[in-house]
């Protein structure tokens, strides 16, 4: 991974420390901090992609939507989880009608998901082939990344691993 790209994944990390400590349950206020992420990003993908500020807004129009539509997608993906969790609860039995609905919901929302970012790439016309490549790029290392350090946070709070565990 570049330096710029480290430098830009070190400061998300450290932006949530003092975020989290400002809220009375230690929990981040998830908004804030994805935006600060976003500005930053923005600012790393238009210096990576040589963008001039119209392309720039442009970019960050279209993207910011369609990352809203999949954050809408996996709150529902995690509520439909949870409603089949439900269901197959031990010692209770399951609604198989119900089971059946929510599972079909599930993988037709995955697939829904996915094409979010078939679509998003189409309306990134305006950018070169090379561009919209470079920027799909960097934006897959960035959520790699996180969701690296969103599993490293889960294992050393659960205890899985500790300050001298790496």
């Amino acid at each position: 991974m570049p330096i710029r790209m480290w430098r830009l994944v070190a400061a998300a990390s450290m932006l949530a420390a003092p975020l989290a400590a400002q809220q009375p349950d230690g929990t981040a206020n998830t908004e804030v901090l994805r935006q600060r992420i976003e500005g930053r990003f923005a600012e790393r993908v238009k210096e990576e992609l040589g963008l001039d500020q119209a392309q720039a807004t442009k970019l960050r129009e279209v993207a910011g939507a369609w990352a809203a539509r999949r954050r809408g997608y996996e709150a529902e993906e995690r509520n439909l989880k949870q409603a089949i969790a439900e269901q197959l609860r031990p010692g209770i039995a399951a609604l198989p009608d119900s089971v059946n609905r929510l599972t079909q919901r599930l993988l037709d929302l995955r697939v829904t998901y996915a094409e979010t970012y078939r679509n998003e790439y189409k309306e990134l016309g305006f950018l070169t082939p090379v561009q919209r490549a470079q920027f799909v790029s960097l934006r897959e290392r960035l959520l790699d990344t996180m969701r690296r350090l969103r599993g490293d946070r889960r294992a050393w709070r659960d205890g899985a691993a500790g300050p001298g565990a790496r």
